[in-house]
């Protein structure tokens, strides 16, 4: 109650804001004949020139009611209702208590053509946009349109929100034809294509389970205008420019209601990192998981991440991939699928790291400069085959994925010099069968089959050989070759019996689960030109590894009114072996859990809901917490555990409140969380001046977060403007274990987020895109010295105009970061754009520039608990790349 008391001042608040002085313009719509109200009528505030000042529907009672400063001498009310003639009239004052009566028009006739539609409708727990009332003469792929949409967010990376909540599907004239890799999708769609979008709240992917049991999952599906359907079409986009650039895709659509295809072909080597239509954002991205606990990547070249900016601007890569996509539906409801995805390519990097380890008495640097190159070859190929109707559900997919990398790189660091070579190689499988029939008395079998195997065997050498006080008695020698690799299969069955027909609908579910590892691992040095393998058992890894899972789980979902609840109760005996006769270990340890979790939903109004989750969880470490020889990570890092397996034990809560009202296009989300992890042991680093190792100890280890966020989303049909707000804060308390000192410390984050799609002028707009983040470093129980603190701002100014066939955008982005003991950074990059529509030739001629400041470097701050890191990276500099996009139809 105190919450919706508060979002509703708050909401007060923001409309006393946004209509001080206003005045109301309302009334009644009513049958002339029976003088009985007329709800769902479009009632519009037209100008002299018939543009649309405001939109309202009528309600039930067949009320109606405006905000405004004033009448104008030359706005016009319109009145229209399907069976009524059109009322149209001129507003000369402003007037609240309007009875006005249509007349009804029966008119025969063989087809209706709705010319106008409202920007957005609610049907139940469906929310439906209208495409064509936030797209302009701008926009080209359906996601430009989904990020002006208010209560949808499109990050960078192409995935996509509705109310802070991510989606769990994509879906095209309700066929799933991307999987959760949809980005190309939204990328390529034209939006000329859609007619609406849909949000889904409250999504039951499953026919047959549809109203049997509880779903908080929120789903998107693009309705595809009838006249898209009819036949293929595409675009062929040829792109040159200097220096040396290319840029060209070939890409094919055809959404009917039998065949759906996606398939793009592209190449570049102006920065666009193809790899990124390949990520996943619910499930697993292609190779990243292989087995339940995944261990893929333990060697590295190097220790710097990316910059905070576009890839366009530091990727140098030349790179080309197939992105296939299909789909049939067959009789008797069948669908198959498939999804085919390749890219082959290389790419280099340069870059400067400089580390700084901070303790009261000590401080260390480590620096770093690498380049380095690499080239790759990634595939993935998914079949699936699915029939979903309301009796049943069956599906099996099956994944196939292989793919490799080679890197090398030179390497300086603290004034000695390497040379790196890191190959590595992942080839796997998955299948997952899924059975949900209906029984006569309408209870629901549930039957689920996963396997898979994967293994991503890793090589580097190192030259000349590193850590020669450890791995050769401190005698120089000419390399070092660390290998390392981790095969896993995992595979998992579970039987479930759902009773929906009873007031708390009951869910029982068993199954078993078989984790399977092996960790092989060792360490050989050359000299003058001969491969030994280093002496010491110290070195070596050769532990098989088994966990086993048999579970049984109630469920049991209850509703009335507006208040539902679903408490899940999982209890689960798991045994893990594992063994390494190197170590002469053999350990067996089981363990019974039990995870309860608790979650809960108001509906305080039909849009207006409040959400509460209560989870307590127990884990335990996998087969990357107890080996115990040691690995070379990287050049300068070397690794191993002394402890036993770990245990964590997870209890978290949330609350969140989502507030909507759709016809005046206002969306709000607010959460508060908090979360406590124990650990059974933790991360002890130990560094040097030129090297550090870590290694995994028994010791208890407590992280406790709390964080809250709230978000605005406003559209103001009047402007074709949008606001995005988004605000985070949280604070949390750690422990570092450094050099053998236990450090305690306290984080403290804030950030603000604000995106503004506004109408200046006719066919002028402004954009802006903004973000402020501030970070506190707090070291408990010292005199301070230690603290940190940073501040980051990055916002983008763009200024787009369209007028006839011509489509023009100047973008600045400045970037600015402060971080106490380092030199302030400010940047600023300009970009430029044009089109150029050839209606005749049905094609576009576009000009991009990229930075025209022809920055060729770019430096980086972070701090993390003791550490400070300054990162300088190599950029593009100035590109000028000329495109061609012919469509074809």
């Amino acid at each position: 109650m105190l919450i919706r008391i508060l979002v509703t001042a708050l909401f007060s608040v923001l409309s006393s804001v946004s209509f001080a002085q206003i005045q109301a313009i309302q009334g009644f719509v009513l049958d002339k004949q029976t003088g009985k109200p007329i709800p769902s009528a479009s009632v519009l505030l037209k100008s002299s020139d018939n543009k649309i000042q405001a939109f309202e529907r009528t309600d039930t009672k067949g009320f109606f009611s405006f905000k405004s400063k004033g009448v104008d001498s030359k706005i016009f009310l319109e009145i229209n209702h399907l069976g009524y003639k059109k009322y149209r009239n001129e507003l000369n004052e402003v007037k609240e208590n309007l009875h006005i009566e249509l007349e009804t028009n029966v008119t025969l006739l063989d087809s209706i053509l709705v010319k106008s539609k409202p920007a957005i409708q609610q049907h139940g727990d469906t929310l439906v946009y209208n495409v064509g009332s936030f797209a302009n003469g701008m926009d080209r792929s359906i996601g430009d349109v989904l990020k002006k949409m208010p209560g949808i967010e499109v990050s960078d990376n192409g995935s996509i929100k509705y109310q802070g909540q991510a989606i769990s599907n994509l879906y095209i004239d309700s066929d799933d034809l991307l999987d959760d890799r949809y980005a190309i999708g939204t990328k390529t769609i034209p939006h000329k294509m859609v007619e609406d979008v849909q949000v889904l709240r409250n999504h039951e992917p499953l026919k047959v389970l549809k109203d049997k049991r509880l779903s908080d999952a929120v789903a998107l599906n693009l309705v595809i205008k009838e006249e898209s359907k009819l036949k293929m079409t595409g675009e062929i986009k040829i792109g040159a420019g200097l220096p040396k650039l290319y840029d060209a895709e070939v890409n094919s659509i055809l959404l009917n209601k039998k065949f759906k295809l996606l398939n793009v072909l592209q190449g570049n080597n102006i920065g666009k990192d193809l790899a990124g239509d390949f990520v996943g954002f619910n499930r697993a991205s292609i190779l990243a998981k292989l087995g339940k606990t995944p261990i893929n990547n333990l060697l590295s070249l190097g220790t710097v991440g990316a910059p905070p900016l576009g890839k366009t601007n530091y990727f140098f890569n030349n790179h080309g991939s197939i992105n296939a996509n299909n789909l049939v539906n067959l009789k008797d409801d069948w669908q198959l699928k498939s999804n085919i995805q390749l890219l082959l390519g290389n790419d280099r990097n340069h870059f400067e790291g400089e580390d700084i380890y901070l303790t009261e008495s000590e401080k260390f640097i480590l620096q770093e400069i690498q380049d380095r190159k690499s080239e790759d070859f990634i595939t993935s190929f998914r079949f699936t085959a699915t029939k979903n109707t309301a009796n049943q559900y069956i599906s099996n997919n099956l994944n196939l994925e292989y793919s490799w990398e080679s890197s090398r790189a030179n390497i300086y660091s603290n004034h000695a010099g390497n040379k790196g070579i890191l190959d590595e190689k992942i080839k796997g499988f998955s299948n997952q069968l899924f059975y949900v029939p209906k029984t006569n008395s309408d209870h629901i079998i549930q039957l689920d089959w996963y396997l898979d195997y994967g293994n991503k065997p890793q090589t580097l050498r190192l030259s000349p050989g590193v850590f020669a006080d450890k791995l050769n008695n401190g005698i120089d020698y000419d390399l070092s070759k660390q290998f390392v690799e981790v095969p896993t299969l995992y595979t998992r069955a579970t039987l479930g019996y759902r009773i929906p027909t009873t007031r708390i609908r009951q869910n029982y579910q068993m199954g078993a689960v078989l984790d399977k590892q092996r960790f092989n691992s060792s360490i050989i040095r050359e000299s003058f030109g001969i491969l030994h393998p280093i002496s010491g058992d110290s070195l070596k890894n050769n532990m098989d590894w088994k966990r086993y899972n048999i579970s049984v789980e109630a469920q049991y979902d209850w509703s009335k009114n507006r208040f539902s609840m679903q408490l899940n109760l999982p209890l689960e005996l798991q045994i893990t072996r594992y063994a390494d006769p190197i170590f002469n270990i053999n350990k067996k340890q089981e363990n019974l859990l039990l995870m309860p979790s608790l979650n809960s939903k108001l509906l305080i109004s039909d849009e207006d809901e409040l959400n509460l989750t209560l989870q307590r969880s127990k884990s335990f470490g996998n087969i990357d917490n107890v080996y115990r020889g040691i690995v070379l990570r990287n050049y300068r890092s070397l690794s191993n555990n002394i402890a036993n397996l770990a245990e964590h034990e997870n209890r978290s809560a949330s609350l969140d409140y989502k507030f909507a009202r759709t016809k005046k296009m206002l969306f709000m989300n607010a959460g508060l969380s908090y979360t406590q992890i124990i650990s059974s042991n933790m991360v002890s680093n130990q560094i040097s001046d030129n090297s550090s190792t870590t290694q995994l100890v028994d010791r208890e280890n407590q992280v406790q977060t709390f964080s809250s966020n709230i978000g605005l989303d406003k559209f103001i049909f009047k402007w074709a403007s949008s606001l995005k707000l988004n605000a985070q804060w949280s604070v949390s308390d750690y422990n570092q274990l450094f050099n053998q000192e236990l450090l305690s410390y306290k984080q403290y984050n804030y950030s603000i987020r604000t995106n503004i799609e506004s109408k200046v002028y006719k066919s002028i707009n402004l954009s802006y895109h903004g973000s402020l983040s501030w970070s506190q470093n707090k070291q408990e129980n010292s005199d301070g010295d230690l603290d940190q603190n940073s501040f980051g701002l990055s916002q983008t100014i763009g200024l787009p105009l369209y007028f006839n066939s011509i489509y023009l955008r100047m973008n600045a982005r400045h970037l600015y970061n402060k971080q106490d003991g380092f030199d302030d950074i400010n940047y600023l990059f300009l970009d430029a754009f044009a089109r150029y529509r050839i209606k005749k030739w049905n094609s576009d001629l576009e000009l991009s520039l990229t930075n025209l400041a022809n920055i060729k470097t770019f430096d980086t701050y972070m701090i993390n608990a003791n550490m400070q890191s300054h990162n300088q990276y190599q950029l593009r500099g100035r590109m000028a790349v000329l495109k061609y996009i012919f469509n074809f139809k």
